[in-house]
């Protein structure tokens, strides 16, 4: 689920003419491209890195129903 919105980000970047990598993405998290990559395949994001990313990115994790959450 949130790998594929993972590669949607880098490919909206792409389009945009901005560079932004896993590797980046790999260096926000601590660990290394492999063990990103690993995430991206088996999709085990904690909420703790989805926030990680997002402050990265200057966006924000948000749950959404009726109402609207931001996790921090």
């Amino acid at each position: 689920m949130f790998a594929n919105t993972i590669k949607d980000i880098l490919e909206d970047y792409k389009k945009e003419g901005k560079t932004l990598t896993q590797n980046d993405l790999a260096n926000v998290l601590e660990m290394t491209k492999q063990s990103f990559s690993n995430k991206m395949q088996r999709d085990t994001f904690t909420a703790e890195d989805i926030v990680k990313i997002a402050d990265y990115l200057k966006m924000k994790a948000v749950l959404k129903g009726d109402k609207e959450y931001i996790i921090k």
